[in-house]
């Protein structure tokens, strides 16, 4: 900076604030790449474990960490999916207790959990800076986003993208988990015979098997052997489970 400016108050006021300006630009052009870029990966790809990668690898950039972890809810505890640096292995298990219960607690509320020393990192330096994002959908509990480093501060609008990432991210989960059981469903139908589907179709009317038989035009013995075969097919252990997952796949009573 030359003296002049240096001597001239009014002048050394615009400069910082040409400067400060300047350094919000490039914050917010940072931002809007960071949501082009990963809007652009799921149209393309959907929801992947490189997908989710890329972006990991972005939001450091953004906010200068140096580990990340992006961990998915699963019956209670949560697997880590993908990560970046000194953190759990993809697809640790960690109980959702402690602070991670009280984040991911039902209807969840957007808040950053700093320095909560969770069991995320497997690094041990005192001077790593911890942040800890929730994901959801609808306020219901989807995953955790965490992130790590030395230089880990964040600025309001960081705070803001975050929040929204964490959104859109949950979005695709919900997508993702939901076609997957769709395809899930679809292969468990494939491995009844058309008879089973006819019976399998029947149970959530919660008639008997007598019923069923003089239904179909089948003895009441033979429907009792076609609805083992759909519970041992279907992995429950009685009529009623598959009453209800028949109700799930569509066949009202």
């Amino acid at each position: 900076m030359s003296n002049e400016i240096k001597n001239n108050p009014k002048q050394l006021s615009s400069a910082r604030a040409f400067r400060q300006s300047l350094r919000e630009t490039e914050s917010n052009e940072s931002h809007l790449r960071l949501y082009l870029e990963f809007g652009q990966q799921l149209f393309m790809q959907g929801w992947n474990v490189n997908t989710a990668s890329s972006l990991l690898h972005s939001l450091c950039n953004l906010v200068s960490a140096q580990q990340a972890v992006l961990a998915i809810e699963n019956m209670g505890k949560l697997v880590i999916y993908t990560q970046i640096g000194q953190t759990l292995p993809v697809g640790a298990r960690i109980p959702m207790m402690g602070i991670l219960a009280q984040m991911l607690k039902n209807p969840v509320q957007f808040a950053l959990y700093e320095n909560k020393n969770t069991q995320l990192w497997t690094h041990l330096d005192p001077l790593h800076h911890e942040c800890l994002v929730p994901i959801a959908l609808g306020q219901h509990a989807k995953g955790v986003i965490g992130l790590s480093g030395k230089k880990l501060t964040l600025s309001h609008v960081e705070r803001d993208s975050l929040s929204a990432v964490a959104g859109i991210i949950a979005l695709a989960i919900s997508q993702h988990q939901g076609i997957a059981r769709s395809e899930s469903d679809q292969s468990i139908l494939e491995t009844l015979t058309p008879r089973e589907r006819e019976i399998f179709a029947l149970l959530p009317a919660g008639l008997s098997n007598k019923e069923l038989g003089h239904k179909l035009g089948i003895a009441s013995g033979t429907v009792k052997i076609h609805v083992e075969r759909i519970l041992n097919k279907l992995g429950v252990k009685d009529r009623t489970k598959a009453a209800v997952k028949a109700v799930e796949l569509g066949y009202k009573s």
